[in-house]
Parts: C-alpha cells; sequence; structure tokens
C-alpha cells in the first residue's frame, strides 16, 4: 500500500497521517443498464450522477444528435479518426481481506454481488483485478508468502512453494469473476518477497539480497504455473509493490537498478518456462517517471518490460504522459487508487475517482484503472494483524461480517461511468476537454463501434456544454460536481459542414511510425514544467531528456583540482567535497528532504567557460535526487542574476546541456519540496572547446529519424523528433555541430520554442505581508509572471525564497530561514528570467523565547507516534501530531508550571509542511480552567506567530477551527515570547 493520499515518501519520512469521517452511499447498487446494441440513429444514452441527490449512474431521458453547428465556447468535438491507446478495463483489487469478507456472504448473496462487479450485461461489468502475490496490509489474518520459512532458515530451490493460502477464499472469488466476465485479466504483484529472501530476514522491511534473484525469478515462475493449473490466468506481473519505501506492513526497497536485473531474471524464466505473462515496472507514484525509465534505457531490461504501473498518491496524471512520450511502445496503467478517510465527502471522494483518476488517467495514456480494495469491513480492515496497519481506507463495497449487509460506496460508482459501458479492446478517441474547474472528459469507441463519452462538471457553477461528432451535435447541462456518461451510435451521417471545425485545444498530436507499429506522442503545455529549459539568444527552449538519451559537447570534463564545493546545507557524514572527489561512492548529502531554496555550489577556482554540468545521484542513492532545479552562474560567488537553466531531476545521472557560459561559480538550486534527501555522488562540468552554437530545435535530422513539427496558437514551435529503430541514433542540436543529441530506440525527443519578445514583460504590484519571521508566508501579485516557475526566482537580499506556489499573477513563497532581523530587498524575476521589480520587507526579530523547563502538553487527540510533549523538546526533528484530520474543537494545551508574562506564542510545523492549522483561537489562563480568548489566526501558516497584548498567565490552549480532513495538525516546536 502507500500512504494513501499523501505519497508514501512523505508518509515514511514524517510519518503524516489524516482522518475524518467519510460517508458511504449505501443501499442498493445501480440499477442494470439497457445493453442492447442501439440502432444507428441520432439518439445517445444517458447516465447521470448528481452525488448531492443520492443519484448514481441513473439512466436519464435520451438526447438527439441533430445537424447543426455548434455555436457553444464549451464544444466537446468526438474525432473517431484520431485514436490512442487500446484500453484493457478497469477494476480494483481482490485482496485476502476483499476474499475473505465476499466469502463470508452466503452462497446466494456473494453471486448477487460477483454478478454487480462483474458481469458485463447485468453489472457494471469490471473487467481488471489486482491479485497480491501474498500478504499486504490488508490481510484477514497475518503475513505469509509463498515459501515462508523459520527465522534463519532458506529454501533457495523454493521445494516448499504452495499456494494453498489462497485456495479456500481467494482463487474462488477470482474463478468466479472470470467466470462472469471472460475478458477480466489480472495482475498480481508481491509486498513482499519470502523474508528469507531479504536483508530483513522478514517480510517487514529489507531489500532483495543478491543471491536470491535468481530464486525470485523462480517464484514467478512457480506463482505463474500454480495459478494457471488453479484457474486463474496471469496476465500482468509486476516484480514489486510500491518500491521506494518500506512501510510498517509487507514490502521491501527495491532500487530501479535492482529491479532491472529482476526483471531481465524474470523474463528469461518466462521465456523458458513458456509463460506470456506482461512484466509491468515500477508500481508506485506519478511523481517518479526516472524509475521506470531507467529500466526502459536498459535494453536487455525493456525487452522483457511492457510498461508502466502507476499509483496515484503524489503526483498527477501528466507523468503518465511524461513516460509515455520518451518511450512511446510501453503501456501504462494505473495499478492503485484508493479513497480515504482524508476526503472530507462523497463529492470530493467522487471527483477525484472520476475525474482524476478514470478522466484524467486515460486520457493520460493508461490501458486500464485499478482501484484498491474491492471490499472492507465497516472497521476499514481486516487489516493485517502481524502489523501496524492503518484503518482509514474505503473499498468500492463496504461488507459488515456481522450480519452480511453490503453497501456500495462512492468509488464503485465513480469506476462504473466507465467499465459499464467502455469494453474490453475499445479505444481512446479524440475529444478535447476543458480542465479542471469545468468540463473534464474522455471518449471512447468501442470494439463494436459505438462510443462512450464520459464527461464531469469539476467546477462549482453549472455548466451547458455541446458535443459534436461528425456534422451533428448536441447540448446538455451539467450541475456542478455531477457526471454523466453518453452512449451511441450514430449520428447518422448528413451534409457536410462539420458541426465543430475548430475547438479550443492547446495539445497537439505528432504520429509516427516504428518497428512494433504506429505511435502517437502528444505534446501539452501542461508537460513544459517538467522538460529543460534554457534561455538562448533571443529565445527560451524548453526540450525534454528521457532516461537513456544524452547530450554530447565537443568539450572535455574540466580538472577538479583547483575546485571547492559548498551547500546550503552538509551533515558531517555528507559533506559537499565529497561531490567533486572521483569517488561515486562517496557523496554530499543535503542530509534532510530537500525543499525549495537548497542548493549545492562549485567554485572553478577561476573564471571558466563550460557548456555542460552532469551530476549523478550514483547507483546505491536511487531516489536521492533533486526533483526540480534551476542552475545559476557568477562572477563573484555574490550576485547570481537570473537562472540559466532548469529542468527535472531523476534517478542516475542528470545532464544539463547550456549555451557556452563563462563564470567561476556555478550553483544548482531545488525548486520543489520533496521527501527524498538530495545526494550528488559525482559531478563533472565540461568545457566549450570550440563554437559558440546556441542550443536550437534541429531543422533536419538523419535516416532512420523521424522528425514533425507543428506551431501553436500563441506561436511556439514544437519540433518532435522519434527513433523508431532498434538502435540508438543522434542529431544535431546547434547550427555549428558543438551539441549533439543522442536518442536511444524507440524513444521521443520534444522541443518547443518561443520568442522572449512573446512574452509580457512581468510586473511586480504589491507583496504581503510586508514584515514577518524567516519561514513565515508571502505573496507577491502582478502580472506576466509565468504559468510555472521555470527560470523564474524571488529574492530576499541574494537568498532563495522557498516558492509555493506560482502562477502568472501571484507568487507564493515562504521567507528565507536564517535570514537575520532587519529591512531586506525583495525582488523577483519572472519564468523567463526578465526583471519583474520588488519592494522591501521587515524582518522580524522575536528576541529569546522563555524557557520551557517544567512545561507539559497535553491535546485532545494524538498520534501514537508523535506525543505532545514533542512539541516542547527543543529538537525540530520530533513533533507532535494529532493524528487525525483538522477538524473544528481539536485542540494543545501548555502548562508552563507557573505563571508567566508574555505577548506572542510561535507554532512551527517543522518538516511537516503541510501540517499546519489552517485557522485557530488562542486562549490563556491563570488555572486551566477558565479560559480568556486573546487571538485568532485566519489565515494560518507553517510559522504562525501570534500576537497579542502582554498577558500574565500558567495555561496556554491553541484551539484549531479549521476543518481540513486531509491534513493532521503537527506541531514540531511550541515558543512562548515577551
Amino acid at each position: 500500500m502507500s500512504s494513501y493520499g499523501l505519497g508514501r515518501r512523505r508518509f515514511l519520512a514524517t510519518a503524516v497521517g489524516v482522518a475524518a469521517a467519510w460517508t458511504q452511499v449505501s443501499g442498493n447498487a445501480i440499477a442494470v443498464p439497457r445493453l442492447k446494441q442501439a440502432p444507428r440513429d441520432n439518439s445517445v444514452r444517458v447516465w447521470l450522477t448528481d452525488v448531492s441527490a443520492d443519484t448514481w449512474v441513473a439512466d436519464q431521458d435520451d438526447v438527439l444528435f441533430k445537424a447543426r453547428k455548434a455555436a457553444n465556447p464549451l464544444t466537446i468535438k468526438i474525432d473517431d479518426s484520431v485514436k490512442y491507446q487500446k484500453v484493457h478495463g478497469f477494476g480494483a483489487a481482490m485482496t485476502d481481506s476483499a476474499a475473505w469478507l465476499i466469502d463470508k456472504l452466503s452462497s446466494a448473496e456473494r453471486a448477487k454481488l460477483m454478478k454487480k462487479l462483474f458481469d458485463p450485461s447485468k453489472g457494471i461489468g469490471l473487467s481488471l483485478l489486482r491479485s497480491p502475490m501474498g500478504a499486504t496490509d490488508f490481510n484477514a489474518s497475518g503475513s505469509y508468502s509463498y515459501d515462508d520459512m523459520p527465522a534463519g532458515r532458506t529454501d533457495p530451490t523454493l521445494a516448499d512453494f504452495s499456494i494453498q493460502h489462497d485456495v479456500p477464499y481467494i482463487i474462488p472469488a477470482l474463478r468466479q469473476a472470470l467466470a462472469l466476465n471472460p475478458s477480466l485479466k489480472v495482475m498480481a504483484n508481491p509486498w513482499s518477497p519470502p523474508g528469507w529472501m531479504k536483508t530483513s530476514d522478514s517480510m517487514i522491511g529489507g531489500t532483495l539480497k543478491s543471491e536470491y534473484v535468481s530464486a525470485l525469478a523462480d517464484y514467478f515462475v512457480k506463482f505463474v504455473q500454480a495459478y494457471g493449473e488453479a484457474g486463474v490466468p496471469i496476465s500482468y506481473i509486476s516484480p514489486q509493490n510500491e518500491p521506494m519505501g518500506t512501510p510498517t506492513w509487507p514490502g521491501m526497497f527495491l532500487s530501479a537498478y535492482q529491479e532491472a536485473e529482476l526483471i531481465k531474471k524474470i523474463g528469461k524464466a518466462f521465456e523458458a518456462n513458456g509463460i506470456s505473462t506482461k512484466i509491468l515496472a515500477w508500481d508506485h507514484n506519478w511523481d517518479v517517471p526516472s524509475y521506470p525509465e531507467t529500466i526502459f534505457s536498459d535494453p536487455a531490461a525493456s525487452q522483457y518490460t511492457a510498461g508502466t504501473g502507476w499509483h496515484i498518491y503524489s503526483g498527477d496524471p501528466t507523468y503518465q504522459t511524461v513516460v509515455h512520450n520518451d518511450y512511446p511502445s510501453k503501456e501504462t496503467f494505473i495499478t492503485e487508487a484508493t479513497g480515504g478517510v482524508w476526503q472530507d465527502s462523497d463529492q470530493t471522494a467522487f471527483t477525484e475517482a472520476l475525474g482524476t483518476w478514470i478522466i484524467n488517467g486515460t486520457r493520460n495514456w493508461a490501458n486500464g484503472v485499478m482501484l484498491w480494495n474491492i471490499a472492507l469491513d465497516p472497521d476499514r480492515g481486516p487489516l493485517n494483524s502481524d502489523t501496524a496497519g492503518i484503518p482509514m481506507l474505503r473499498g468500492l463495497l463496504t461488507i459488515d461480517p456481522a450480519d452480511g449487509q453490503v453497501s456500495y460506496n462512492v468509488d464503485y460508482h465513480a469506476l462504473a461511468h466507465a467499465s459499464r459501458f467502455v469494453r474490453p479492446g475499445a479505444r481512446r478517441i479524440y475529444s478535447n476537454t476543458f480542465g479542471e474547474g469545468s468540463i473534464e472528459n474522455v471518449a471512447f469507441q468501442n470494439p463494436d463501434g459505438s462510443k462512450v463519452l464520459i464527461a464531469h462538471n469539476s467546477g462549482k457553477a453549472a455548466k451547458t456544454f455541446s458535443v459534436a461528432d461528425g456534422t451533428h451535435s448536441f447540448d446538455y447541462t451539467l450541475n456542478a460536481g455531477d457526471a454523466v456518461t453518453f452512449t451511441y451510435s450514430g449520428p447518422a451521417r448528413s451534409g457536410s459542414t462539420p458541426a465543430a471545425a475548430k475547438v479550443p485545444d492547446p495539445t497537439h498530436d505528432f504520429a509516427f511510425k516504428s518497428e512494433s507499429g504506429p505511435v502517437t506522442v502528444t505534446y501539452d503545455p501542461a508537460l513544459l514544467p517538467h522538460q529543460n529549459r534554457i534561455r538562448t539568444g533571443n529565445k527560451l527552449i524548453t526540450y525534454s531528456l528521457p532516461i537513456g538519451a544524452s547530450v554530447r559537447t565537443t568539450g572535455r570534463a574540466l580538472s577538479r583540482t583547483k575546485w571547492t564545493a559548498t551547500a546550503s546545507a552538509q551533515p558531517d557524514w555528507g559533506r559537499a567535497a565529497n561531490a567533486i572527489d572521483g569517488d561515486i561512492n562517496t557523496k554530499w548529502s543535503l542530509g534532510h528532504g530537500t525543499t525549495s531554496g537548497d542548493w549545492f555550489q562549485i567554485d572553478l577556482g577561476s573564471p571558466t567557460s563550460f557548456n555542460k554540468i552532469v551530476f549523478d545521484t550514483g547507483v546505491n542513492n536511487s531516489f536521492d535526487y533533486v526533483t526540480k532545479y534551476q542552475i545559476y552562474v557568477s562572477d563573484d560567488g555574490a550576485e547570481w542574476g537570473s537562472a540559466i537553466a532548469s529542468g527535472s531531476g531523476g534517478i542516475g545521472k542528470i545532464t544539463v546541456a547550456l549555451p557556452t557560459r563563462t563564470a567561476q561559480y556555478i550553483r544548482i538550486v531545488s525548486t520543489a519540496a520533496s521527501g527524498f534527501w538530495w545526494a550528488i555522488g559525482d559531478i563533472e562540468v565540461y568545457g566549450a572547446a570550440r563554437g559558440t552554437g546556441s542550443i536550437a530545435a534541429p531543422t533536419a535530422v538523419a535516416s532512420g529519424l523521424q522528425s514533425k513539427s507543428w506551431t501553436s496558437k500563441q506561436g511556439d514551435q514544437v519540433t518532435v523528433v522519434f527513433n523508431g529503430t532498434a538502435d540508438s541514433k543522434s542529431f544535431k542540436m546547434s547550427t555549428d555541430g558543438s551539441y549533439t543529441y543522442e536518442l536511444p530506440g524507440g524513444t521521443s525527443a520534444m522541443f518547443t520554442t518561443r520568442k522572449l519578445s512573446s512574452f509580457p514583460s512581468p510586473t511586480f504590484s504589491d507583496l504581503k505581508p510586508e514584515r514577518g519571521v524567516p519561514r513565515s508566508k508571502f505573496t507577491i501579485h502582478g502580472s506576466g509572471f509565468g504559468d510555472s516557475q521555470g527560470l523564474g526566482t524571488v529574492y530576499f537580499g541574494s537568498s532563495y525564497a522557498e516558492i509555493d506556489t506560482w502562477s502568472d499573477t501571484s507568487i507564493s513563497a515562504y521567507v528565507p530561514k536564517g535570514l537575520p532581523a532587519g529591512k531586506v530587498t525583495v525582488s523577483v524575476k519572472g519564468a523567463t528570467g526578465a526583471d519583474a521589480g520588488g519592494s522591501s520587507f521587515d524582518v522580524m526579530d522575536l528576541g529569546p523565547a522563555l524557557p520551557r523547563t517544567g512545561w507539559t502538553a497535553t491535546a485532545s487527540d494524538a498520534s501514537q507516534w508523535d506525543a505532545p510533549g514533542n512539541m516542547l523538546d527543543g529538537d525540530s526533528g520530533n513533533r507532535y501530531s494529532s493524528g487525525t484530520g483538522q477538524y473544528d474543537g481539536l485542540w494543545i494545551h501548555v502548562d508552563m508550571g507557573q505563571a508567566q508574562t508574555f505577548n506572542k506564542v510561535v507554532l512551527d510545523v517543522g518538516g511537516s509542511i503541510d501540517d499546519y492549522a489552517r485557522s485557530a483561537d488562542v486562549y490563556v489562563s491563570e488555572d486551566g480552567t477558565d479560559w480568556i480568548k486573546v487571538s485568532s489566526v485566519t489565515d494560518g501558516q507553517r510559522v504562525q506567530v501570534v500576537s497579542f497584548p502582554t498577558r500574565t498567565a500558567r495555561h496556554i490552549k491553541v484551539v484549531n477551527t479549521a476543518d481540513v480532513a486531509s491534513n493532521w495538525w503537527s506541531i514540531a516546536e511550541f515558543n512562548v515570547y515577551n
């Protein structure tokens, strides 16, 4: 599992949790659809969900296509001549807990439930099932694998392999599902292999021992064979669920390099045994695209790897298109997504499930979408009895084993909008969409030619939109939060005037041929923040660089004999000098989770010309990379100016190609927060041997490469180069040949070029507030800042502000830590690096905090891991956490032991950057019984300074007044000032 909605990285690093009551959609399942093939006429079938009215996928009156031109600005154009990925279906996971609960039903009730889940004509037709290989955090009993051994013993020949645990109720449930829906595909993967294969000698924690890679490959062979003999063919496996972390339930860390080696062994073992089961890489969160790409970039592993499995707990679906564009022949699946207690309402849950996972998941190339537990009990279990699982998830169904009552939850209905109507083998077809806050949609064409359009109004008001197909169109109105599925076999073709000749669509598709068949690469402005960006001459160039691709320059790596390295932070065991010592096995480490504004710097010793930087995390530091970065250069190490490049980091080597620059200092600055501890094992800078050519999109490519270009309405020139061969090929990306792009077989490179003169000049208007303490939040208003940060910067003097959000008209950020008290100049540079102006800011000096000797703390709610006393221990690495989502009335109480005189309280969230009180009231008391309200917080932030007239009291109580189910309340340090 993951940390469900918060991302495993952050959960493991900070034990962030969530809680809030979630409501179930109880009662009967949705009505059986009328699935008889409609005649090819102008009728459109309609199924509507109105969450507020408790109406779920309800059959409505038909609407009619009419031969008319659509004039509505919100017109969805359907074009079945433009086809995308094949869709295998939609489904969920038959966990041990789910199968056990289903088995507890009477045979009649079990048959009824399974029909509603899997029958394509009398139910919602789920056609994908994920089946864990052994124990997870959701088990009706304890941990188990298929080859458990007593501590200290091993079984490398797998003599004791057995799937007997699954025989009583898991395999029967899977077989029944397959009988109801023969098109169903099963995907399987382990949370942990047998403990004896791991460094922990347990199913909890550890990593795979290198001597058992072959044994684990054989373990997969035996599993697939045993399940096949039991009547459950396995279509897909992944080597490891969520390999990035090791939770308190079964799990295993597996680096991308380890997984690549394991896939090679599994692939060869499958070949040797005539097994056609496909292998998916990664099987974890969206925002680590370099993990599957690292595997794809290894030809020996890639040949056995069909695609990627994605989880939804951090990042967004755009990352699926990032990887698809880089490696367009690979498949894409959302293999796990779940709702739970962090969702504050059924409306939120429905929007996430249908809008984000299904609509945007498939728009971003998903061949299928699988949610997590099919069923859980009213206590959100059963949980693995051997581990510290967290009861905060919601299944598609809730089954009460005490009385057999079944409730169909919101996720079931969200899936039904797709699974009931989109048949296995369907193709996604063209439709334009209007994005978050408007009508979001996706369209499909079934194998029989019928079409399905799913639309969701994610805005806050009702919207009327038009649907145009060929020469016909119809109108429909959706209330805020509602969703609709349209199905039709027409419209009848008549006339020649398109109902929608042109519709607003910032995306563009590039079609290419490859040895494995036709592929499509999609340009979308939403991809640009994930790509590399440089200013060169009068142009801004953004380009992709798949893992495995590289940029060659004519110069050589510079000597490092005179270099020195520094960083914004460096623990004793990870000094900055380690990154320039020539030993990849030593490293610089930031020593904490990365934040925007952290930096690593090289002094080259003297002004030097260079045009490429390569920094490498090293094989053993797979996840310790900077997720997003900017590059700055300086002549004196004090004045840095605008960023000259920006990009996204990844596993292994990160190559930054630059227009030739001469400078003495180079600084790499993080521009995104991450739970990863940024590390650099080695860094090299390459000199500019000859040529002053600027980096540019290619105008011609060699034989074997395919190149296509397109110009957007905004004037962006987009060029895509695709290598459809099996071999790596190169092309020039500068006029004088000083830069060469090496493109591996089966990958694409995208270049977007825009003249700097086409961007509006950024303009600073104001900064609010104008005073605060380090790490407090402020907002800058203005215009022309750019839609994303890019090369933009906010300086406090020469220090970088930590950017929270960036838009064209406002920037929210945090005052840099460590700034001395006094006036400081704040200056802003827009996304292109252009100056926007600025103003002054008053950094406050709070003076010394009151001594906390003898103080105690209590709270209304507290996590089992994070006691209230942690906020008084002087260690910002420890914290108090509520262990529940924020609600009105949640409180903390500090007893100072004796009466104190004070006028400020500071609540510091520490590293739990989102778990601050959004609003609160502050009370004081002399006796802890009679309380006087002294202040209120209305717009909370990470470091909250609460000021009030001087008071003398012994007790302080802070009462949270917000309802923020998605975040716990955390306080790392509670200080009082006078």
